[in-house]
């Protein structure tokens, strides 16, 4: 079998160019650092000082401050190479030059580089952030690893020389270093980085004494083996001790190598300041090769986006008319003048030292070797605002290909061709990063914001390829920027917003950007209609960037309308700082204080105003909390993992008290302010106190109980986290009652019981003023609503109730501090998304503040400004501030408001799929959907209540719904029991019951087993022994056929065969060797054959017995022609459902058959399925013929596929196997198989559904995420990443990739297509089907999608 070779994954790939990507700028750094540092004998006093100030200031940052040109730069390159004999140990060293390259100016990437070095020397394998807040903590967390083994020392050189990119923020430099870690840095003396609030230890760089100077230009002409008349030699050293820096020694010594020994000594001068020197060499390149060139080229330079290339400085000379002009005076033009090569040449030669390539933008760019040449430049050159707006300008017209000359081509990316293997080609991007980095610069500093927002912030393609080729953190740059003097762009601020929230996901997968705006903006724009004519909209940009993703240059899943949390709401802070994943959550009784438990028993503490860490802890005892609380005013930390329990002190970490013998699990508060402790035990009445002033000494250790016992056995206990007085509130999950616990007492003082016997205590709290249960309670429509009683905490009385609504799901309830609110957090399973929900205890308003894409384990609130929650196997904190919308009334809900269910089922109706009906969660609601008008994407054409009830069946074919109701209860020879007596057909279209059937009899099944046939005159379902299909006459309410298997040819239970007895022999003999058969005696040899005939005989009876087993479940080819039923058993059963005869029986002896995961093409020819040889031990996949029942192809070895689809020809099969990342190709009677990588975060279940569309090329993939995939290529095409889960999901039979998505948290059905380079053009396009619902409108234009 050919095996075919794939490709990585994208994420993966992008994730490894990443990483290459840094560890060359860190290796740039290096060689730098070794070139400075090399043969440098200057201020060996200066250094010896630097050597002191390390090993005295131990916690403190060393600053070396000098002015321009002092040698800064060498000197901490001096240093990096002599700190390792400063130190004991293997000292790590960090060296970063800021300024070297373009990347190293940003302090995002600065950081990141540093972050990565810190992960490989002490915490290899750690995922890092890539935005700067979260790098920051993640920073401070790996210094804390640094061991006295191994010390470490970072050097940054030229913090001046950091971007405005985030305010060149220095926050993270702190006055207090952790032991064993030294940070020297470096900056000018006039430099405007603020690093008071580090406390730095600051060291002023001297100048060079007169020794060093003579003795470092006698080396330099030994060294070029050049010697000066006395005369020059005299005016070179007094030059050089007129301005003692290294800068203007190098600068003179540059300019006197142009002196010759018969010069004459009038013509030489070398001015005492390093400007003049300067001014000097640029008037003599003037006087050299022309006035304008010198002049254009050096503000080229001075002014670029950290350098210029070659390439860009020769168009952009070209484009100056004096520059031409002075250039062509001197050599012959031609149609197209153009400045030579050779005056750049010359130029570059005449700069000499003073111009340098380096490596920016992934080429090879010109800058000045020190920017003091390029202050001189732009004071000389470019004296006034509008001469540098016009060379920005400049700029920004040639990455814009603003140009009349062709030859200037400035691309978003080049596509490569790549062969592989003899594979085909495969394609590859060159992103050309000098117009992604440049073009919104270079339009921001020519004020030319309009431009830049058309041209960079509102043009798909351009963010396309910036966060593909950089990263969507660089967008979120480029946003802060856009900024109107007059004017408020809203169209930023949501733009902004949506990028915020699908920041996770575009850093993986940048691709999916059209998606994820789309996904997040389509309702807001499609609603976004002028109320009159000539009304202006709200949105100015959008709209066409909106209409921009639909023309994707990559395919792209794209949804028809919001799908996502739409951006404007309360959005979550992360925070980053853990090295593991966060598994426990707790906070301090005092201050802003958060305390964390990681995967590997660490423990974090957590300054949430400054949101960054203060204090570690180790693990002890191998305990690794699964919760964890505060006490004694947050000196003490109380921590529990299973049924240990651990109390330590915070400051030394020591173990105060601990106890692993409990049998149940410990449940724990505190009160009396923090000072007693009280542990429950979950699943017994042991209580015990302990005082933690007294070393957690044990106060009390009684039994309680309560008049009802719990019902749950774990999780049963409930307590308060609030502390008032001495008194703990518990209960007993689900329970009616509560009671309070007097600590210092040791005994219940007051029971509190639920208002109503249906009750439900979902979890207990209290105030200073209150004693609060909640309580769910049976709602209208089989529904629940929490009660909050609130009982007084004087007299133990019940004082009044507060009402939630219908969706409020509690799992963790909190109140501030203030007592004033409740915070509780609402995660559902089942949509995958968390609701956070308040209360006002005194106006008893009730919101939902905000919803959180993801199902928060642990979540706490003791001030509405840091609420707090962490997700299973993330390793970030999430913080909101509730105070900003605590008070926005359009959150409010109540009970009146309606519940917003998810979609249950989706079925596409009309000749052309052109309608849907989804049938919602909530029982009798009904929705229709019109797919091909853009106009009511968002909205329903039609809406139907109360249709029917939660016992009810209900079906949909051609706009009528089929609802099956009153079961009967009275069992009668008429009617057995529990049947369906009644038929009700609801027309859509008609808004009316159009039929009312009595009499039936149709047995109850499983709503999927139900199926309509024959234009809903035929309804099939199962027996009532689920023994066989029975097709209804929906005309008559009576019984059509009842399709049985035929089992005549292998019956051995109706031959006169007796009883089966107990196999006493053994099930297998020994094997044989074939010197045991020649040994075998004729008796011995007798005995076996009988004994082997004796089990074929029970095997057989065994299967003919298998097939009169109930049936499991059957499946219906999609022309309705064919039925599979499979039955528990080593066989499946093949029915025609046009002659209602049982076809074929499909045997496997040593398999059990089953449909869980299995396909059968669209006419029922083919059936694929997975079993496993209890005879091999091996796991198969079979391809089966249901013409002929036999099998056609088997595929070995193939364990885990949770997921199988096939074509319709049955020539192609792709599955998807458990834990694999991997979709599998299989082409049977090509004898082809292929593995295609998935994306990172790709996790197949067995939940996962999979499709084949456009002939078995391309294949549709729901497994969490939703993702089209290239079969004939093996790659991943695209990837729609959703904020909830999926309910169901329905793919349209057709030459393009569409399908419908029913969400489990919204009634909207999202319609999701792959956009394509080569769009269905209208004269191919499907006929359409008359608006049957009343949309057409003749005051509305509109184009249908």
């Amino acid at each position: 079998m050919k095996v075919t070779k794939t490709h990585s994954p994208f994420d993966t790939v992008r994730r490894e160019a990443v990483r290459e990507q840094i560890q060359e700028e860190i290796q740039r750094h290096v060689n730098y650092g070794l070139h400075l540092g090399k043969g440098c004998t200057l201020r060996q006093t200066f250094l010896a000082d630097v050597k002191k100030a390390v090993e005295q200031s131990r916690t403190r940052p060393i600053l070396l401050l000098g002015p321009p040109g002092w040698g800064k730069s060498t000197t901490m390159a001096a240093v990096a190479q002599l700190a390792p004999s400063w130190l004991p140990g293997a000292v790590k060293i960090l060296v970063h030059f800021i300024g070297l390259t373009g990347e190293s100016r940003n302090i995002r990437l600065v950081l990141q580089s540093l972050c990565v070095q810190l992960a490989e020397a002490y915490c290899p394998h750690t995922q890092l952030s890539e935005g700067l807040p979260q790098l920051i903590n993640e920073f401070h967390s790996l210094l804390g690893l640094v061991g006295t083994e191994r010390p470490l020392v970072i050097l940054l050189d030229g913090l001046d020389e950091l971007s405005e990119d985030h305010g060149a923020d220095l926050s993270w430099i702190s006055a207090s270093l952790p032991q064993n870690v030294h940070l020297i840095l470096s900056a000018t003396t006039d430099s405007p980085c603020t690093l008071q609030s580090a406390l730095p230890t600051v060291l002023s760089i001297p100048p060079l004494s007169p020794e060093d100077i003579t003795a470092a230009l006698e080396t330099k002409l030994r060294t070029d083996q050049r010697c000066l008349q006395e005369q020059q030699w005299q005016l070179l050293v007094n030059a050089c001790l007129s301005c003692p820096c290294p800068l203007y020694l190098e600068t003179a010594y540059s300019e006197s190598m142009l002196w010759t020994s018969y010069s004459p000594q009038a013509s030489l001068s070398l001015p005492p300041s390093l400007e003049g020197l300067y001014l000097g060499v640029l008037a003599r390149l003037e006087r050299e090769l022309g006035r304008q060139l010198v002049r254009r080229a050096a503000s080229l330079i001075s002014i670029s986006r950290w350098g210029v290339t070659e390439q860009e400085l020769l168009d952009l000379l070209t484009r100056d008319g004096k520059v031409l002009q002075e250039v062509t005076s001197c050599h012959s033009s031609s149609s197209n003048p153009r400045v030579p090569y050779v005056s750049w040449a010359r130029l570059r030669r005449g700069l000499g030292r003073h111009l340098t390539e380096v490596r920016t933008d992934g080429t090879w760019v010109y800058r000045w070797t020190h920017s003091e040449l390029s202050h001189v430049c732009m004071n000389h050159y470019i004296k006034t605002v509008d001469c540098r707006m016009a060379l920005h300008a400049d700029y920004a017209d040639y990455y814009q290909d603003k140009s009349q000359r062709t030859h200037i081509f400035q691309p978003l990316a080049w596509t490569l061709n790549e062969g592989e293997d003899g594979e085909g080609t495969t394609k590859s991007y060159k992103f050309n990063l000098r117009k992604l980095h440049g073009l919104p610069y270079h339009l921001v500093h020519s004020d030319q914001i309009l431009p830049f927002l058309s041209e960079c912030i509102f043009n798909y393609e351009f963010l396309l390829h910036k966060a593909w080729g950089l990263s969507v953190l660089d967008i979120k740059e480029d946003l802060n920027k856009a900024v109107l003097p007059d004017k408020v762009l809203v169209d930023v601020e949501v733009l902004s917003g949506a990028l915020e929230m699908s920041t996770v996901v575009l850093l993986q997968d940048p691709c999916q950007l059209a998606s994820q705006l789309m996904g997040r903006l389509g309702k807001l724009i499609i609603e976004d209609r002028p109320v009159a004519k000539g009304d202006p909209l709200k949105f100015s940009y959008l709209h066409a960037l909106m209409a921009q993703c639909t023309q994707s240059s990559l395919p792209v899943l794209l949804p028809s309308s919001t799908c996502l949390l739409p951006p404007g709401g309360l959005q979550h802070i992360l925070l980053a700082g853990h090295l593991t994943s966060v598994i426990a959550l707790g906070g301090g009784q005092r201050g802003p204080l958060g305390v964390t438990s990681e995967s590997d028993g660490s423990l974090r503490f957590w300054d949430l105003e400054q949101r960054r860490i203060i204090r570690s802890l180790d693990a002890v005892e191998g305990v690794v909390a699964d919760s964890i609380t505060l006490g004694l005013n947050d000196k003490m930390l109380i921590v529990c993992m299973g049924q240990s329990l651990q109390v330590r002190e915070v400051e030394s970490g020591r173990v105060v008290y601990s106890e692993s013998d409990s049998v149940d699990r410990p449940i724990v508060t505190t009160t009396c302010e923090g000072q007693l402790l009280v542990v429950f035990y979950d699943g017994s009445h042991l209580v015990k106190v302990f005082d933690l002033a007294a070393s957690c000494s044990l106060l009390h250790c009684v039994n309680i109980s309560m008049e009802r016992e719990a019902i749950h056995r774990n999780r049963s206990v409930l307590l308060s986290n609030n502390c008032i007085r001495d008194y703990v509130l518990f209960a007993y999950r689900s329970g009616d009652e509560a009671a309070v616990f007097s600590a210092r007492g040791g005994a219940v003082l007051s029971v509190l019981s639920a208002q109503h016997g249906a009750a439900s205590i979902q979890a207990v709290e209290m105030t200073e003023d209150y004693l609060l249960l909640f309580c769910r309670y049976p709602y209208k429509s089989g529904s629940e609503i929490i009660h909050i009683e609130l009982f007084s905490t004087d007299s133990f009385l019940y004082q009044r109730a507060i009402l939630g609504c219908s969706q409020d799901f509690i799992s963790q309830v909190t109140v501030n501090r203030a007592g004033t609110h409740v915070v509780a957090f609402c995660p559902s399973p089942h949509t995958g998304i968390t609701e956070l929900v308040t209360w006002n205890l005194e106006t008893e308003d009730h919101k939902h503040i905000t919803r959180f894409p993801a199902v928060l384990t642990k979540g706490l609130c003791f001030d509405l400004r840091f609420c707090l929650g962490i997700c299973s196997g993330e390793k970030y904190l999430h913080l909101w501030d509730l105070t900003c919308r605590i008070s926005d009334q359009t959150l409010t809900y109540n009970i009146h408001k309606p519940r917003s269910d998810g979609t249950e089922e989706v079925i596409p109706m009309g000749k052309t799929l052109r309608y849907a009906v989804c049938r919602s969660i909530r029982a009798g609601t009904v929705y229709v959907w019109n797919l091909g008008r853009r106009r009511f994407v968002c909205r329903p054409v039609r809406v139907e209540h109360g249709l029917y009830s939660s016992t009810d069946t209900v079906l949909a074919h051609n706009f009528k719904l089929y609802i099956f109701t009153d079961r009967s209860t009275i069992s009668s020879v008429e009617a057995p029991p529990c049947r369906f007596q009644t038929l009700l057909v609801y027309d859509l279209i008609k808004r009316s019951y159009v039929r009312r059937q009595t009499g039936i009899a149709v047995i109850p099944c499983l709503q999927h087993e139900y199926r309509l046939l024959e234009d809903g005159r035929t309804l099939l379902g199962l027996s009532e022994t689920r023994d066989h299909l029975i097709l209804w006459d929906l005309d008559f309410g009576s019984i059509k056929h009842e399709i049985k298997a035929s089992h005549r040819e292998s019956i051995l239970c109706s031959s006169t065969v007796p009883d089966l007895q107990p196999d006493v022999t053994a099930l297998r003999d020994a094997t044989l060797m074939p010197w045991d058969v020649r040994t075998e005696s004729q008796s011995a040899k007798k005995k076996r054959l009988g004994r082997e005939a004796q089990r074929e005989r029970e095997v057989k009876r065994r299967l003919d017995g298998e097939k009169y087993n109930s049936i499991e479940q059957y499946v219906l080819s999609g022309d309705e022609q064919v039925a599979v039923c499979s039955y528990f058993a080593h066989h499946l059963n093949v029915f025609s459902m046009v002659s209602q005869e049982h076809l074929h029986t499909l045997e496997d002896k040593s398999s059990l058959l089953s449909l869980h995961t299995a396909a059968l093409t669209y006419t029922g020819s083919h059936l694929v399925l997975t079993n496993y040889n209890q005879d091999q031990k091996t796991p198969y996949i079979t391809l089966w013929d249901l013409h002929t029942g036999t099998v056609k192809k088997k595929l070995r070895n193939e364990a885990g596929v949770c997921c199988v689809a096939i074509t319709d020809g049955g020539d192609r099969v792709v599955f998807g196997v458990k834990g694999s990342n991997r979709l599998k190709v299989w082409d049977p009677f090509r004898r082809n198989y292929r593995s295609i990588c998935g994306y990172g975060n790709l996790t197949i279940e067995v939940s996962s559904e999979l499709y084949m569309t456009e002939g078995g090329t391309r294949a549709i993939l729901l497994s969490g995420q939703l993702s089209l995939w290239d079969l004939e290529a093996s790659s991943v095409l695209s990837v729609l990443s959703l904020d909830a889960r999926v309910r169901c999901m329905k793919l349209l039979r057709g030459c393009e990739t569409s399908v419908l998505l029913g969400l489990s948290h919204s009634p909207t059905l999202i319609s999701t297509r792959s956009t394509s380079s080569h769009p269905v053009s209208s004269a191919t396009r499907a006929p359409k089907d008359e608006d049957l619902f009343g949309e057409s409108s003749s005051s509305e234009e509109e184009e249908d999608s």
